[in-house]
């Protein structure tokens, strides 16, 4: 890394940060972050509607969401524990889970949600195409990995005007500044505390908090603001070249 490239792009900070720390050359590491089509994260409140009926949604249930595919380091077991946590406090609570491996079938999840003793409150849909459609079927989303780069499936969120709790991982904490709630990982009680201050606010205020992660990132994660990054990148080399050439 210090004779081979001019440049080393990352993805996240916390990718950088643990590259310099087996070696890389920091001083030749920059960021540029994911950006987002936000022309395909919509869905209508028809979409949002029909799901939340096909799967035995009441109108006023509150739909805790989590998205992600069936890995320990995603710790789906953390959001289970935090589920069985928070359903006696709030009855009208529901958990839903999307991601591949995310279904009945799944005998060590089952285990897991028959464990936290709610099983009736859960709503497994497994493996998607139609992401927007099952962020929309949420009210709150929460991201509980044990560990991340730059948080895809968390921006999507944002992006979808859903307020949001998070664990301490990758850069999510960077992503959702003041417009979410960022909890330790691994840590079920934390995660139920950070669920709990989201479920103690009024309707209107949990709204205009997704509404603010979703301005944050428009603002600052759209396709154009990642193009122009990358851009900058290839000009900034090129300028370097053309002046050892002169």
């Amino acid at each position: 890394s210090r004779w081979v490239p001019q440049v080393i792009v990352c993805a996240a900070e916390a990718s950088r940060q643990s590259h310099i720390a087996v070696g890389y050359d920091a001083t030749k590491m920059v960021v540029v972050p994911n950006g987002y089509d936000f022309f395909w994260l919509k869905a209508s409140t028809d979409e949002r509607k029909s799901l939340r009926e096909k799967c035995g949604i009441n109108q006023n249930d509150v739909v805790v969401g989590s998205l992600g595919r069936f890995h320990a380091v995603k710790d789906q077991k953390n959001f289970v524990r935090t589920a069985g946590l928070l359903a006696q406090q709030y009855p009208q609570l529901r958990f839903l889970m999307v991601g591949r491996g995310l279904d009945w079938d799944n005998a060590q999840l089952v285990d897991w949600i028959v464990s936290a003793g709610f099983k009736d409150r859960f709503i497994l849909l497994g493996e998607r195409k139609d992401v927007p459609r099952c962020l929309a079927a949420m009210d709150i989303f929460c991201l509980h990995s044990r560990t991340e780069g730059f948080p895809n499936v968390l921006a999507e969120a944002m992006a979808m005007g859903l307020p949001c709790v998070t664990t301490d991982v990758g850069d999510a904490a960077m992503l959702v500044e003041d417009a979410g709630i960022v909890v330790p990982k691994d840590d079920s009680v934390a995660l139920a505390q950070g669920l709990v201050w989201l479920l103690s606010m009024a309707l209107e205020a949990r709204n205009q908090m997704g509404q603010r992660a979703k301005a944050l990132i428009n603002a600052e994660f759209s396709i154009e603001h990642t193009h122009g990054r990358f851009e900058a990148v290839y000009e900034s080399v090129l300028n370097d070249n053309r002046g050892q050439a002169n």
